[in-house]
């Protein structure tokens, strides 16, 4: 009763107190029926709040002053006897029932025989009262565990998108569509503008009562009307805005919710019409729930490009001082890591494998930083010594890279990468599967690119050759699976990228 019957008669919420009077019909209702009294409940300033009977007004002040000394009242009027009984919740009169019923001649309301019957139905009522209470009160719970849930599946299914390396408008597609199967809109959508070198982005999940293209200017006009106190909007009277009335008069229902960026910028998550229905608190709390977790995502994100950009910069920075050693070498990591990367997405590996492998090509010849210049610079072939000496160099870059457990996978590419599957490479003789996929990956791009650069003692070799040499290779050195990748995009074009060394690989065909 505290939070359903007693709260809402001084709250600010009709649909709220509506019900709470329909529920002291009732009541009074079912005692009318049962007993034949009739019962009006009152706040406890005399105000009616629900009831039926004639003699409402002239119960008033009999109801406030029970309200006040917090007791039971009777007094007699003419023929008939009259009673209000308050009603407490922690601690305080929230509600006076009140009822009247007919005097024998000498009833006297200081005796207790005549005023017994009244105070039991007052009894009554109270119990009456607390039942309901304890129905509405369970509903209530019920309800709030039902949300709860919903905010926890929605989350939890957020959750296990929630990865760094994935780009920013697939978390956002399955945010708005897991929010607009929760809440049951029409249409969902997410806006990120513009912001430092992150692209503006716009994901929408159903059939938006509008044209996309209008999505920006509405997003950025709620933005701007709504405020930096209103973390939340509901307006169940779109129309009622000339602004959105203008976007579409097929606009009546709307939540938005920021999603604060960085440097001020904002963007937002929003929820459009709902056949049936308003949208309520429990919908805004969902939604607000799902721009909270996706504006930490995002966040997170850009510091993550941030922090691999910069460890991108410093990789190439090392690898560049050690292809100047080798004038012959010179720009051979980069190559490798880009036509690596290639093949990894021909062959459809997850995006995660994709960036490794490309950090792995970079890295492979990392080894070589211990290996002398006159053995790297020297024209000619080398005497066994020297080649024994340049084999070192996976292991040496195993070595280097071992002591960042994150690099593991990365590491292994580089320690394997001279691997053959006939187990005729180095260092340890690995055969077929023994020999982790990407270095398998690095072990074909390294080799290409070899064969299509310039060496001391050769010319390089046309890319007929290269696919002729490949191919014969094929079960031996090479992995079928990783050649028919490399093998399936446009070698002269990767060719010619890689002459202008300005075209990013990601625009192979």
């Amino acid at each position: 009763m505290d939070t359903a019957l007693a709260t809402h008669w001084s709250a600010g919420s009709d649909r709220g107190a509506a019900a709470e009077s329909a529920a002291l019909e009732h009541i009074a209702r079912e005692v009318l029926e049962a007993t034949g009294v009739a019962v009006v409940f009152y706040r406890p300033d005399g105000t009616p709040v629900s009831g039926s009977g004639e003699f409402q007004d002239d119960l008033a002040h009999l109801v406030r002053e029970a309200a006040e000394s917090d007791e039971d009242h009777f007094e007699r009027a003419g023929e008939r006897l009259r009673a209000a009984w308050p009603v407490r919740r922690r601690g305080r009169t929230v509600l006076v029932a009140a009822a009247e019923a007919p005097a024998s001649g000498d009833a006297d309301v200081a005796d207790p025989r005549y005023t017994s019957g009244l105070a039991a139905l007052g009894c009554a009522v109270r119990a009456r009262l607390d039942l309901e209470a304890a129905r509405r009160g369970n509903e209530a719970i019920s309800e709030a565990l039902c949300q709860s849930f919903e905010e926890v599946s929605l989350l939890h299914g957020l959750g296990e998108m929630l990865r760094v390396t994935q780009p920013v408008s697939e978390l956002l597609e399955c945010a708005c569509r897991e929010l607009r199967e929760t809440i049951g809109a029409e249409a969902t959508a997410a806006y990120l503008p513009a912001a430092g070198n992150m692209e503006p982005e716009t994901v929408v999940a159903g059939r938006l009562p509008f044209d996309e293209s209008q999505l920006p200017r509405l997003m950025d006009h709620v933005l701007d009307t709504l405020g930096s106190e209103r973390p939340v909007l509901i307006n169940n009277h779109c129309r009622d805005d000339p602004a959105l009335a203008e976007v579409s008069v097929a606009l009546e229902r709307l939540i938005l919710v920021p999603l604060p960026l960085r440097e001020g910028v904002s963007g937002a998550v929003a929820a459009f019409n709902r056949p049936g229905g308003e949208f309520g608190s429990p919908d805004a709390k969902l939604t607000r729930s799902v721009a909270g977790s996706a504006a930490v995502f995002v966040e997170n994100h850009r510091l993550y490009r941030e922090l691999r950009e910069l460890m991108l910069d410093l990789v190439r920075a090392l690898v560049s001082s050690i292809d100047a050693k080798d004038p012959y070498t010179s720009g051979h990591s980069e190559r490798v890591a880009m036509t690596s990367r290639e093949i990894a997405r021909r062959m459809n590996l997850p995006d995660e494998q994709v960036e490794r492998v490309y950090m792995a090509g970079l890295l492979h010849d990392i080894g070589k930083i211990g290996t002398p210049e006159h053995i790297l610079q020297k024209e000619g072939r080398l005497e066994p010594e020297e080649r024994r000496i340049v084999n070192e160099h996976p292991v040496v870059g195993g070595h280097i890279l071992e002591a960042v457990k994150q690099l593991e996978p990365i590491r292994e590419a580089v320690l394997y990468h001279h691997e053959r599957l006939d187990g005729s490479g180095y260092p340890e003789g690995r055969k077929g599967d023994q020999i982790p996929l990407l270095a398998r990956i690095i072990g074909l791009a390294d080799a290409f690119d070899a064969m299509t650069s310039n060496r001391p003692y050769r010319p390089m070799m046309s890319l007929d050759e290269v696919k002729r040499e490949i191919e014969r290779n094929v079960g031996t050195q090479f992995d079928v699976r990783v050649v028919d990748a490399l093998l399936s995009f446009d070698l002269d074009r990767l060719m010619r990228m890689f002459a202008e060394r300005s075209t990013p690989c990601a625009q192979l065909v």
